[in-house]
């Protein structure tokens, strides 16, 4: 946008505030912010909290661009309008662009018989289970379970021979039933 205009923008820890651009903030404030605070709630009437967002985002964006507005004799009030509508118009898409968010309400209407706490307490076990193993038997459980590698290019990516990953891998699934049966989970539960 900046290429548009033909000027160079600066950001604002580039730029201290002159006494210019606050005079002119304090008379835009003084003489435009009732008028663009009703402006906003007519176009935002079920949340006030978001047209007085938008207001101060308006007037924030008149400071930061005081001098281009001054120089070129840009009336503020159509301008400080335009700017309102268009964020107005952003937010808006981009409130609808976001994923839905569920409440604690809501996880039954999710898809499948999947129970979200259960599969919390389970990943602790997991993670607690897996705390108890030796690095060397973690990094192996990694690479051939968690990246889905065959035991061939784990004993490549880990630099350790083929059989050595086998070993690591077998052992430490040992030490995790044995570290799971003392949680209380069994083969039949996996």
């Amino acid at each position: 946008m900046a290429g548009q205009r033909g000027t160079q923008v600066t950001s604002l820890a580039d730029r201290a505030p002159s006494a210019d651009s606050n005079a002119f903030l304090a008379k835009v404030h003084a003489e435009h912010r009732e008028h663009l605070l009703r402006f906003t709630r007519r176009l935002l009437p079920a949340d006030p909290h978001r047209a007085e967002d938008v207001v101060q985002e308006c007037l924030f964006r008149a400071w930061r661009n005081s001098e281009i507005l001054t120089e070129k004799g840009i009336p503020p009030r159509p301008w400080l309008f335009r700017v309102a509508r268009n964020l107005i118009v952003d937010w808006a898409r981009r409130d609808t662009a976001r994923p839905v968010l569920f409440g604690d309400d809501d996880f039954d209407l999710l898809p499948g018989d999947t129970d979200f706490a259960d599969e919390v307490v389970e990943r602790c076990v997991i993670e607690e289970g897996l705390a108890q193993l030796t690095p060397i038997q973690r990094e192996a459980l990694d690479q051939v379970y968690r990246l889905d590698l065959t035991r061939q290019r784990a004993a490549v990516s880990i630099g350790v021979p083929v059989g050595t990953v086998k070993s690591r891998v077998h052992h430490a699934t040992i030490a995790m039933t044995d570290v799971l049966a003392c949680q209380g989970v069994t083969a039949a539960g996996w």
